[in-house]
């Protein structure tokens, strides 16, 4: 049984890396049409709403009625979002919140994800967005590849945006 366990752990990372492979910016770009983010926030918060229920988090929104869309794949836009908001649920205290707010700001629109967990140790907030990185040991418990913000910064990029963290310990992410 243990080594089944292990088995499937090891398939689990082999498809997230051939997926780190397969995040094509030029193939993204092909398949952009207008993608409402209000959609966008909700398919992604339907994609975490059970690890939320699991780990006892809620996740509220904030979405301006005027955020409208944006020219993009809503496919890799929602797993994207859905990677940044399964961070902050996994690495929140049951009983907290996730906040998910959208709007406008000029010409761009914002997405920020506010959670009130453990927090991220200054001297690794340049690193969170690089392949495999994994917060220093006994920063976090949460298992995982160190690939899935890899992921959303090469998605956000593909659509011409940034994607950024300040954050502290024991204050969580803004």
């Amino acid at each position: 049984e243990r080594m089944k366990v292990k088995l499937d752990d090891l398939v689990k990372l082999i498809h997230t890396w051939l997926r780190v492979l397969m995040v094509d910016v030029s193939k993204i770009r092909e398949t952009f049409a207008p993608a409402a983010v209000t959609t966008v926030v909700q398919k992604a918060l339907e994609n975490v709403a059970p690890h939320a229920v699991r780990m006892d988090v809620e996740i509220r929104t904030e979405i301006d009625p005027a955020v409208g869309s944006v020219m993009g794949d809503e496919g890799t836009l929602v797993e994207a979002l859905a990677n940044i908001v399964g961070n902050a649920v996994k690495y929140s205290s049951p009983g907290s919140d996730v906040l998910v707010r959208a709007r406008r700001e000029g010409d761009a629109i914002e997405i920020a994800v506010v959670d009130h967990g453990i927090g991220i140790a200054e001297a690794d907030l340049p690193y969170v967005f690089e392949d495999f990185f994994r917060a220093a040991p006994g920063q976090a418990a949460a298992e995982g590849s160190g690939l899935g913000l890899s992921i959303t910064r090469r998605i956000v990029e593909a659509h011409d945006g940034s994607v950024a963290v300040e954050s502290q310990p024991g204050r969580g992410v803004h």
